[in-house]
């Protein structure tokens, strides 16, 4: 991927003020990681074109055939002059990101389904990972990790995840440009971190229902060792699920924790 050609005629105020594309990697959040002693790195962009350990939520693996995705990472050192929403909102905004950058660059409806996966159809095409730590003194800084398929086959998938991934060129008829993915990823990523005005909890919610999966929809999900099954009512301002259980009880379910399960209910 030529990292010229995603920056080329585009403007950045909070991001991508030093941006870096490197071969291979174990993860792009680790390579984020290893710059985050120097305060200066805030805004630090990398992509790869290869990971040897890339992740994903709740520990899971996230594998791409070399050159077929976007992988990418994003450094974030909170600091009054350049301030950072927290954990669970950050991690809303980038899925809304990814989803409104892929529609930008493909024309595709992409939707997220919570808490970080983004699907088109009934496929789950890419994937956000945020994570923090306490650095220097006492700074909380945040990498967000975002991967997206973009050139994938169906025989590029495991063949257990074939009915469940897809990727943008199975999904649209026309050619898949990477780098204007990537760029329109960090153009909207932007938009969202150097304007803080928008990260009240309406706004951002708000903005999740308009590209989230419906709610009314049945789910089965695992929170602390059980599991429940109900109907999606609502996402709660704190990045958390609103869901009415099968026996009446309606719980909210932290984003931190809980995984969907997508056997049927």
């Amino acid at each position: 991927m030529n990292l010229e050609r995603v920056l080329a005629q585009r403007t950045f105020r909070r991001i991508a003020k030093r941006a870096e594309m490197i071969e291979t990697t174990t993860s792009t959040n680790d390579h984020a990681w290893s710059k985050a002693a120097n305060e200066s790195a805030d805004g630090y962009v990398v992509f790869a074109e290869h990971q040897t350990a890339g992740r994903g939520r709740m520990g899971r693996s996230w594998h791409v055939p070399r050159g077929a995705g976007i992988m990418c990472s994003l450094l974030l050192i909170d600091a009054p002059e350049h301030p950072v929403p927290e954990g669970g909102v950050l991690c809303i905004i980038a899925g809304i990101a990814t989803a409104h950058a892929i529609r930008d660059a493909t024309g595709l409806t992409a939707r997220i389904d919570w808490p970080n996966d983004i699907i088109i159809r009934h496929g789950k095409v890419a994937g956000v990972l945020v994570e923090s730590r306490i650095i220097g003194r006492s700074r909380r800084a945040y990498v967000v990790g975002i991967g997206i398929n973009c050139l994938q086959h169906r025989h590029h998938f495991p063949e257990e995840l074939r009915r469940r991934a897809t990727s943008l060129d199975i999904e649209t008829e026309g050619p898949v440009d990477r780098e204007e993915v990537a760029g329109a990823l960090l153009s909207r990523l932007d938009v969202w971190l150097a304007d803080p005005s928008r990260w009240d909890p309406d706004s951002v919610c708000g903005a999740f229902r308009e590209c989230s999966l419906p709610a009314g929809r049945r789910i089965r999900l695992r929170y602390q060792g059980r599991t429940y099954a109900g109907e999606v009512v609502d996402i709660d301002p704190a990045a958390a699920l609103v869901v009415m259980l099968d026996d009446g009880t309606r719980t909210v379910f932290p984003a931190s924790g809980t995984t969907l399960l997508h056997d049927p209910p």
